[in-house]
């Protein structure tokens, strides 16, 4: 051979060794149960064969076709520390010598490899069956009663499977249960049959892995019925000398489970490939599927797994992820037009409750605000918002406000609508405007607190300015200039009003009326009563300024003693909202129930109503009256 050959034949077999052997199609899966109640999501739990590795730390992929259409598929490792084993060896008579031996050998060492946290019970059975160690993890007391079996009588094999069953139904049994058999003939002496024992095992949903020792005696159609039926595999033994490498195959297959998930577009009967590929080998079987008649509706369908991992490319967190940037995305959009908006607005005139004039229906957001006042005109609301706003001291026009809170309720309703549930979305909705007007009230209240506080210190200036000789327009002017906010905004509105024209005892009166004080309104009628019948306002605004003082005092004692009572109410109110927020983020599939479901609407239902003549309750009780 030439120098030139050599090197080209050293670098093919270099090459080879590199790559490692082709792809083989040879290993077979186990099919050990199927599972369509989530259609259309549908799994399919397989034995991997000890050949193909470990899918769960080789990064395995898992292959499904289905009706002749590939679809994306998930596959996920199933602990072994889930198991429950049930361990039939036949002791009949066909057993003596050799055979016994060589099975207790294999036996011994099957249990040996199930990791020491999976129950197990054996069974023997010759002529009748017996539990020679009952379901346990003790491994010592297996191995002993696995060498004390002796052979002898004929075969009760589906009685033995029976009892096998019967130590697998325990109260607290696994997850997943199945049966690991050893025979060498066919039954001759059991009571059951083999349709009704093959019946039993697949309504247990117990799959059955059966070593079959070949003999005159064997009967490979019976345990083809069995297996078939339960969702498992024969494994045959030419002699017993192979009964050790069947055992090992067959627990290869038992702690090597996997669970197979994917997306069905099928109905009906339908024939499905398998496929799990792994360090350049692969395995693959067949299965019929009977599916539910009526067609999918397309939906994300499940992705493989990553590689070194199980089930990581779940559809379901990425669909979560993309509603979160998409909701994200709007939210920043609406966020960009407020600020700019707010950016290029004018301010709001005070004292005005009309809708502004000269709009430029060239601009999106003028648009918005125009058709909002249209709105609010024609319901002959637009009055009373402008009020509202301007007692709580926000520069905002009542067809912003109206705006903004339409905004606000499209983007709740579409991002709980995506992200929880429509009726969530639908909640979520109807919160902003309840939400804003609270809010509005909440500071409305806050402010006319705060004049009310400042009315004693008011009067007290204005007094002064009486005596001083001034007149009480001059001295209202006084109030303005240096009086704290609002009440320096107040009385600045008062003084343009009559300015302009307006008579003052309406302009004052107007004022009570809008800063809904009933100490302000006192004050009001002291001054119409003065102007009537004469007398020294300021020995009158000093008595009043004096009574509202002490009305005050009063005021602060009652709100100090029922503070504890008013945070308890504002306690109990919110948890339960709080609490369903947490759960949701935490646990979502535990509170899922209670937002798809009928009976969770009726709970909800109950729950507003009772939180309604709760808070209704709670108020009366914190709300005291003097």
């Amino acid at each position: 051979m030439s120098r030139a050959r050599a090197f080209v034949a050293l670098a093919l077999v270099a090459a080879v060794s590199l790559v490692g052997p082709p792809a083989s199609a040879d290993e077979v899966l186990t099919v050990v149960s199927t599972d369509a109640g989530g259609y259309p999501d549908v799994r399919v739990v397989v034995a991997v064969p000890g050949q193909v590795g470990d899918p769960a730390q080789s990064g395995a992929t898992a292959t499904v076709t289905e009706g002749g259409r590939s679809r994306p598929a998930r596959v996920d490792a199933l602990p072994a520390e889930e198991l429950e084993v049930a361990l039939v060896i036949d002791t009949s008579g066909s057993m003596v010598g050799a055979p016994l031996a060589a099975a207790k050998t294999a036996a011994q060492a099957f249990i040996t490899r199930l990791p020491a946290s999976v129950p197990v019970s054996v069974i023997g059975f010759g002529a009748t069956p017996a539990v020679v160690s009952p379901r346990s993890t003790n491994r010592a007391s297996q191995l002993a009663a696995i060498r004390a079996l002796n052979a002898g009588g004929q075969t009760a094999l589906y009685d033995a499977l029976r009892t096998a069953l019967s130590q697998l139904q325990q109260p607290d049994a696994g997850a997943r249960q199945m049966a690991v058999l050893l025979t060498d003939g066919g039954d001759t002496a059991s009571t059951a049959t083999l349709d009704a024992t093959a019946d039993a095992m697949a309504r247990a949903k117990v799959p059955l892995f059966a070593v079959e020792l070949k003999t005159n005696e064997s009967n490979p159609a019976a345990l083809a019925r069995l297996t078939s039926s339960s969702g498992g595999r024969v494994v045959p033994a030419a002699d017993p000398t192979a009964l050790a490498g069947a055992f090992d195959d067959v627990a290869a297959q038992v702690v090597r489970q996997y669970a197979v998930t994917y997306r069905s577009e099928a109905s009906g009967a339908t024939d499905v490939d398998v496929t799990v590929e792994a360090r350049g080998l692969r395995a693959s079987t067949q299965v019929r599927l009977q599916l539910p008649a009526a067609p999918p509706a397309r939906g994300p369908a499940p992705t493989s797994a990553a590689p070194g991992t199980a089930g990581a490319g779940d559809s379901s967190r990425i669909g979560d992820w993309a509603l979160l940037l998409g909701g994200g995305l709007v939210g920043l959009a609406l966020l960009s037009m407020s600020l700019l908006y707010a950016l290029n607005r004018t301010p709001r005139a005070r004292g005005v409750a009309t809708a502004r004039r000269g709009i430029d229906l060239d601009r999106m957001t003028d648009r918005a605000e125009w058709v909002s006042d249209t709105i609010l005109r024609r319901r002959g609301g637009i009055a009373e918002v402008s009020n509202i706003l301007e007692l709580a001291g926000l520069d905002l026009r009542p067809g912003e406000l109206l705006g903004g809170i339409a905004a606000g309720s499209a983007l709740m309703l579409a991002l709980g609508w995506f992200l929880f549930a429509p009726f969530i979305g639908l909640v979520l909705a109807v919160l902003v405007p309840v939400g804003a007007r609270a809010v509005v009230h909440i500071l409305a209240e806050q402010r006319r607190k705060k004049f009310s506080k400042q009315l004693p210190e008011t009067l007290q200036i204005l007094a002064g300015s009486l005596r001083a000789g001034h007149g009480l327009a001059q001295g209202i002017e006084t109030v303005a200039r240096e009086a704290e906010s609002p009440t320096a905004e107040e009385f600045r509105r008062l003084t343009i009003e009559t300015r302009l024209g307006r008579d003052f005892v309406d302009s004052l009166r107007a004022l009570a009326e809008r800063v809904r004080s009933e100490d302000f309104r006192w004050v009001v009628q002291a001054i119409e009563i003065q102007r009537e019948v004469g007398g020294d306002l300021a020995s009158i605004l000093d008595t009043v300024a004096s009574t509202v003082r002490d009305r005050t005092k009063v005021r602060l004692q009652v709100s100090a003693l029922s503070a504890e009572g008013r945070l308890s109410a504002w306690v109990l109110m919110v948890l339960p909202f709080g609490l369903a927020a947490l759960m949701s983020v935490t646990n979502r599939d535990y509170i899922k129930p209670l937002v798809s479901t009928g009976t969770g609407y009726k709970l909800l239902a109950v729950g507003a109503v009772l939180l309604a003549v709760g808070g209704l309750w709670l108020r009366k009780i914190v709300k005291p009256t003097f």
